[in-house]
């Protein structure tokens, strides 16, 4: 019976390197040693109940291994796969402000619109720069996306009143 334990922590021993040798998925390795050793313990088992053990020491361990490898590589995929932690919210507002600000200040519509789109992307809690963003596309006379832009920024403030206004304008031909 020693030589028979003895043998499944050897053979355990031995397929893991084997078989997780070309993973550095820490789950790949532990369900490839959990899997060789309960794999070459039932095969012990079994091969002992037929006079047999050697062979369902090696069988066992062998299977056990593989199956423990594809479990363990599944597992640890899962855990390494997640997303990071999210970024800090007052860093990303901070972000979204500094471009909205710079947008605030440039000169072609063109790239203040990119700008505005940006710091949207980032942090789109605000209704300023939709509204601001509407205003630079009436300076590229496109009165479509300013219309698109003041109901976006109504949307995410119902209340916020110069949409509202630029809206009115723009319905009335005033801008």
């Amino acid at each position: 019976m020693r030589r028979s334990i003895l043998a499944v922590l050897v053979l355990a021993l031995i397929a893991v390197p084997f078989t997780g040798c070309k993973s550095s998925n820490t789950g790949s390795w532990i369900g490839t040693g959990v899997g060789a050793a309960s794999g070459a313990l039932i095969g012990g088992i079994i091969g002992h109940q037929s006079d047999n053990k050697w062979t369902g020491v090696l069988i066992g361990a062998g299977a056990g291994a593989l199956a423990g490898y594809i479990v363990g590589t599944e597992l640890g995929t899962d855990s390494e796969s997640e997303d990071p932690a999210p970024a800090d919210p007052n860093a990303e507002y901070e972000r979204a402000r500094g471009l909205f600000d710079q947008a605030n200040r440039e000169p072609d519509p063109q790239r203040a619109i990119d700008l505005y789109q940006e710091s949207i992307a980032i942090d789109g809690r605000f209704p300023e720069p939709h509204n601001n963003m509407g205003l630079r596309y009436i300076q590229l006379s496109r009165r479509d996306m300013a219309r698109t832009c003041f109901e976006k920024a109504l949307a995410v403030d119902p209340q916020y009143q110069p949409a509202r206004d630029n809206l009115t304008r723009l319905n009335y031909g005033a801008l």
